[in-house]
């Protein structure tokens, strides 16, 4: 825990520097506060960490690193916007310190900081920046389905893990596929290292589906009540709903005038009750066997610190 929390500060140690751009306070004051907001930093360190592991010149490690938590940080300023959450990090909001238009602008300014970073990087850098924009697209997908989503009621498990694949599962894979193409010695291994990125975003996704259920705001660090109040499709409700659609509408019906800290307190009832969150979980394991399936076919001296990493993600709280 403690190798993967020094990769996390001397990630935040080269992220402050962006408080030193000079310009616009409109477009840079919101930056430079969603910059400065704590956060995981999840996806830098895994590209630091892997970095090392593969021996990757330093330099092109943290460009890499840059560019994929500003695109983090892009969508999440974005994704605040449409889901209409308050919290992010246990900060505010930028659109609710603000407004929508600043948030907006904010969040395409981090966007267009990404790729100047990732331009930077020495080795591979026209096939990493395609794979940069191309993951964008992906995100965006992924979000739209997210939205479109939240207006059907027959989102099944499958429909679930499309999304998930392509609204985190994107990004975790090019967290892999970044340093297997600055590597030279690993390069080969692009297209297992993506899987298990893959994989990883997944297991990530499911991860917080069961724990915005089970911790309140301040321990999740983020609102948790928008998956209800949006009527978001999460592992657990697509469980539900192919275990027994009529059971769950009954059920989701019986709820409808409740606030929403007593309609989170009675889904989670139901779900444990009828062992959905069980299958969830069975569900998380299943994708965590695959990674170690993948781990097994690349070389020997670095299955080590890649099960390090997989046991660091698969093992948060939050």
């Amino acid at each position: 825990m403690k190798k993967f929390e020094n990769y996390r500060s001397v990630f935040i140690e080269e992220f402050s520097k962006i408080q030193d751009i000079i310009g616009p306070s409109y477009l840079y004051d919101p930056i430079k506060y969603f910059v400065n907001s704590p956060g995981k930093r999840l996806r830098p360190i895994i590209v630091l960490f892997l970095g090392d592991l593969f021996n990757n010149n330093v330099k092109d490690s943290k460009n890499g690193a840059l560019g994929v938590e500003l695109l983090h940080s892009f969508t999440l300023v974005h994704d605040d916007i449409m889901d209409e959450d308050d919290l992010r990090h246990n900060v505010t909001t930028i659109h609710k310190k603000w407004d929508n238009a600043h948030a907006v602008l904010s969040g395409d300014g981090l966007g267009a900081l990404g790729p100047l970073y990732i331009g930077k990087i020495q080795k591979n850098t026209l096939k990493i920046l395609i794979r940069y924009n191309e993951v964008i697209l992906e995100i965006c997908e992924g979000q739209a389905y997210d939205m479109e989503f939240e207006n059907r009621n027959d989102i099944t498990v499958k429909d679930y893990l499309k999304m998930s694949q392509k609204k985190t599962g994107s990004l975790f894979e090019l967290c892999f596929e970044i340093p297997s193409l600055i590597s030279e010695k690993y390069s080969n291994y692009v297209n297992e290292l993506k899987n298990l990125g893959r994989n990883l975003g997944v297991i990530f996704q499911i991860q917080d589906d069961v724990l915005e259920l089970l911790l309140d705001d301040n321990q999740m660090g983020k609102g948790t009540l928008s998956d209800i109040t949006r009527h978001k499709k999460t592992i657990l409700n697509c469980i539900a709903y192919e275990k027994d659609s009529k059971a769950w509408h009954v059920f989701r019906k019986s709820i409808s005038n409740l606030d929403n800290n007593k309609k989170k307190r009675a889904i989670l009832e139901f779900f444990e009750k009828n062992s959905i969150k069980f299958e969830a979980i069975n569900i998380l394991n299943k994708h965590v066997s695959k990674c170690d399936k993948i781990v097994l076919n690349l070389p020997k001296e670095i299955q080590k610190g890649l099960n390090e990493l997989i046991d660091y993600i698969v093992k948060r709280k939050k």
